[in-house]
């Protein structure tokens, strides 16, 4: 049994900076109280190293589900009748709190023409313009509001050479 409790250091570090080092601070202790550990830790040494890790600045957040909202009727005709006066999917799917597929959906239940909703020659030349500056697809497509395939589309229509794409990096 260890007469003091671990260093910070068994545990990835005194001041984790990521999420990932949290959890993955998190998994070592764990793992140090299994019986798979060479030593034997008590719960009050895990407490102590614990809080002598700190946290990185940045509390964890839980992770907030998407509830599931099913439109009144009232409101269907609503979105069918303000999409034909203009609105995009993407507004509407926004202000009713629903996924844009489901506005799409009942566009075509309520036999509405689904628009494309293309870009204008601004936001075409912003999105080649921010492209080239070195922004990612979806960092450009969420600059300028607009759907990412929609502005992929567009910018290799105007000629931008696509950079390939990146993988995700893993530790």
């Amino acid at each position: 049994m260890l007469s003091e409790p671990p260093s910070p250091e068994m545990t990835r570090g005194p001041n984790p900076r990521s999420s990932a080092e949290v959890r993955a601070s998190t998994v070592d202790i764990v793992y140090l109280c299994s019986n798979k550990s060479t030593t034997s830790v008590t719960a009050a040494q895990l407490r102590q190293v614990s809080d002598s890790i700190g946290s990185s600045g940045r509390e964890l957040q839980p992770r907030v589900k998407r509830g599931w909202n099913r439109l009144r009727d009232d409101q269907r005709v609503a979105v069918a009748s303000r999409y034909e006066a203009g609105a995009t999917t993407t507004q509407l799917a926004n202000e009713y709190g629903v996924a844009k597929s489901t506005i799409i959906g009942i566009l075509r239940s309520a036999q509405v023409v689904v628009r494309r909703q293309s870009l204008t020659p601004e936001q075409v030349s912003e999105a080649a313009r921010l492209y080239r500056k070195g922004l990612s697809l979806s960092q450009v497509a969420t600059q300028l509001g607009v759907n990412q395939e929609t502005m992929r589309v567009a910018v290799i229509r105007a000629g931008v050479a696509l950079r390939e794409p990146t993988k995700a990096k893993r530790a």
